[in-house]
């Protein structure tokens, strides 16, 4: 798979897991440290609108809707359309956060945080969260670039430090362990 074939698949992993939520789940714990499910909603449609806006090089946009899911949705769609415009892979725009990048290197992050938050809602809804072979391997191999300073890494950044998985664990774990997650959670 090409990165935008690999992005879009990770947003119609979130949206397939999206669509069977009940009011029930909004308040579960995620792995995601003191968020609920309702709050990694909200953080993934913003997270879209931001990285379409940069891609666009435009000011971020509102959610388009109060419904979590249709909002998620449109995001989503919106910052596949914006990274899919002709030669944007090669050019550079605004990394939210962090300056100015290629245009790769936007979608790829995109899609890693894509990746690693089905993993989070699939852990709090008691889903198995083993990931596809292809995108997780390719997640990792992404993520292992990834700083360990403390604007990306720790307290306030866009990820914790990684935690100890073993070498040999499956990819799944190495990739959720890489950035910050314990393969056991909620244990």
């Amino acid at each position: 798979m090409d990165l935008l074939d690999l992005h879009r698949s990770s947003i119609d992993l979130n949206e397939k897991l999206w669509a069977d939520l009940s009011e029930a789940h909004l308040d579960l714990a995620t792995p995601c440290a003191g968020w609920t499910v309702h709050e990694l909603l909200r953080h993934q449609v913003a997270v879209a609108l931001e990285f379409a806006a940069s891609a666009r090089g435009t000011t971020p946009e509102e959610p388009a809707d109060d419904d979590p899911l249709t909002a998620y949705r449109v995001a989503s769609d919106a910052v596949a359309e914006a990274f899919r415009a002709p030669g944007f892979l090669d050019r550079t725009a605004e990394f939210p956060g962090y300056g100015p990048r290629r245009g790769k290197d936007l979608v790829a992050a995109h899609f890693v945080d894509n990746l690693v938050h089905a993993w989070d809602l699939s852990r709090a809804l008691g889903l198995d969260s083993t990931l596809d072979a292809e995108p997780a391997a390719a997640a990792f191999r992404m993520a292992r670039h990834y700083p360990t300073t403390p604007d990306v890494r720790g307290p306030g950044g866009a990820f914790a430090m990684p935690v100890d998985v073993p070498a040999d664990a499956p990819i799944t774990d190495r990739l959720v362990g890489l950035l910050g997650r314990s393969p056991r959670w909620p244990a």
